[in-house]
């Protein structure tokens, strides 16, 4: 059920993408206590796009999840930064984070919600 996006203006290649989804994929279950058999990722690399007026590597992230716990974006972002940051050498501060809390009842899997 948890959903995370990454968009970013970077270059990255076929061969790290692989790697690059499945460290999201491990951090995200990680981070929220869910099952990774239940996490998707994506990823829109090579995406035109500007931040503080600049083309200087940037990441948009959105991370929508059932349950999110509100309390604690704050560690997510933290970690999702980090994350970012590690992986795609993207500086933390050029990094946005859309959270998501989905109602069970609007999200679909295998035929019907949750």
């Amino acid at each position: 059920m948890p959903y995370l996006q990454i968009q970013t203006n970077s270059d990255v290649k076929p061969e790290q993408q692989t790697t690059l989804l499945a460290n999201a994929s491990q951090t995200v279950a990680q981070a929220l206590g869910k099952p990774e058999r239940y996490v998707m990722v994506a990823l829109q690399a090579n995406t035109p796009m500007l931040f503080a007026g600049t083309d200087q590597p940037t990441a948009f992230l959105v991370l929508k999840s059932i349950r999110l716990p509100t309390a604690s974006t704050a560690e997510l972002s933290k970690k999702l930064c980090a994350f970012i940051e590690d992986s795609l050498k993207i500086p933390k501060d050029r990094v946005y984070i859309e959270f998501t809390n989905a109602e069970a009842s609007l999200w679909g899997w295998d035929g019907r919600t949750f």
